[in-house]
């Protein structure tokens, strides 16, 4: 322990000398130490390029707990640095690539969304802005089909005011994904099994009208007929 704490301390020393001594060093002495003069063991941990250059390598490898881990060091020593804007939108793809099936750990998905809502917040006008769009589209599309994979479930369980809650939260939260039509059509169906036959009119109907195109209307249509006694 004592002698991390030594090496940090001369780290820091090395670091702050040319600080101190400014004043008296002259003209032609560089008054920080940059990339090119630290010494290797600084420049690991320390210089810009070379951070970048190891959370790419680790991307690269497919690491990318560990390449996050780097690009969030990078930020954390050169948040105003050119290259920030790039740091942020590579943690943003690391945990992207980290994304899984719906089924499994939906963590990824929202960190990742996080991450890229932050490039273009942060960075606007940044170079990847249409991409990290097209990301977060991706990345709420899956967490839409996450709600509704377990809104499924406990319709199915019949346990209907749980899965009301899940379709709900799909049609108010994720409005502008893919997966509206199929939860408007399956909240339908939960109301209806609860014997809330009137809301289940109100969202089938809303359904019916603002995707007339779906492949939900013919069901749709039949189970309003069926709950208007026709």
């Amino acid at each position: 322990m004592m002698q991390k704490i030594t090496s940090l301390i001369f780290a820091l020393i090395l670091l702050t000398c040319p600080l101190l001594f400014t004043g008296c060093a002259g003209k032609n002495k560089p008054d920080t130490l940059s990339g090119d003069t630290l010494p290797d063991s600084l420049k690991e941990l320390y210089d810009a390029e070379a951070l970048l250059e190891k959370a790419d390598k680790l991307f690269k490898e497919k690491d990318y707990t560990g390449a996050t881990q780097e690009y969030r060091r990078f930020l954390e020593l050169h948040p105003l640095h050119p290259s920030a804007s790039y740091a942020q939108y590579r943690i943003g793809l690391s945990y992207f690539k980290l994304i899984r099936t719906i089924d499994r750990d939906i963590d990824p998905a929202q960190k990742a969304l996080a991450a890229f809502e932050t490039v273009l917040k942060d960075y606007p006008g940044n170079e990847y802005a249409d991409e990290v769009r097209e990301k977060i589209r991706m990345c709420r599309e899956k967490l839409a089909e996450r709600e509704f994979y377990i809104g499924n479930f406990y319709l199915r369980k019949e346990d209907y005011p749980a899965a009301i809650e899940r379709f709900n939260n799909i049609v108010t939260e994720y409005a502008d994904t893919e997966v509206v039509p199929k939860a408007f059509y399956h909240l339908g169906i939960a109301y209806s099994s609860s014997g809330e036959s009137t809301r289940a009119v109100e969202v089938l109907q809303n359904l019916i009208s603002k995707y007339p195109e779906t492949t939900y209307k013919k069901d749709a249509t039949q189970l309003l007929a069926k709950l208007n006694g026709r």
